[in-house]
């Protein structure tokens, strides 16, 4: 049956139109967004999962990627994520697993049962303590820890970790950034009541 060309004109003017929206609607599918300017240019959920959360509901085994101002990536991924409020300042995460790729090369997991992730602090905190594996072949456990989102600065409490130089402990503990630019680098440090047993050749 031929269509009739008022018909088909109407038609071709609703693609024109339908058809660009579409697009955008899935684009805003793939590209991640923020209601937060402070963590341009990565801390970002999709549209859908923001939609959830701002809901009042839970996101299942979500997968969270972003950038800190220094160029460090991170991912995190957790059993569960779910906002303590409608507001999304502060979001329980569980069973999270955080990994950061230093600029510098070197890098960083941190594993806990339990997180915070303090949307305009731009922080991940670790208030029940956390396991950290670090590049520099250090595996070690906190009382707490945070991780900043925005320079990628990692510090914490009552470390035990064993390394390359043996077992170590102390009562602070920091990843911080030492320099800049081309000269820029990652440096471990220990602080207060130090203590290391150092590794001896058999």
């Amino acid at each position: 049956m031929a269509m009739n060309p008022h018909t088909y004109t109407r038609m071709i003017g609703l693609l024109k139109i339908g058809l660009p929206l579409l697009a955008l609607a899935v684009l805003g599918t793939v590209f991640l967004i923020t209601t937060d300017d402070g963590f341009d240019p990565g801390f970002t959920f999709s549209q859908a999962e923001f939609d959830a959360l701002e809901s009042g509901s839970f996101l299942d085994n979500p997968q969270i990627n972003g950038k800190t101002e220094n160029g460090d990536i991170f991912s995190l991924t957790a059993d569960r994520i779910v906002p303590e409020s409608r507001d999304m300042q502060r979001i329980i995460a569980s069973d999270l697993v955080s990994n950061f790729d230093f600029s510098t090369g070197k890098s960083a997991e941190i594993i806990a049962d339990t997180a915070e992730i303090l949307m305009r602090e731009q922080l991940l905190v670790f208030p029940d303590g956390a396991r950290i594996i670090t590049s520099d072949g250090y595996d070690g456990t906190l009382a707490t820890l945070t991780a900043n989102l925005a320079t990628g600065a990692i510090s914490g409490e009552m470390i035990e970790a064993d390394g390359p130089l043996g077992h170590i402990s102390a009562e602070i503990f920091h990843i911080s950034s030492i320099g800049d630019g081309s000269n820029e680098n990652r440096v471990l440090s220990f602080e207060k009541t130090v203590r290391v047993t150092l590794n001896t050749a058999e």
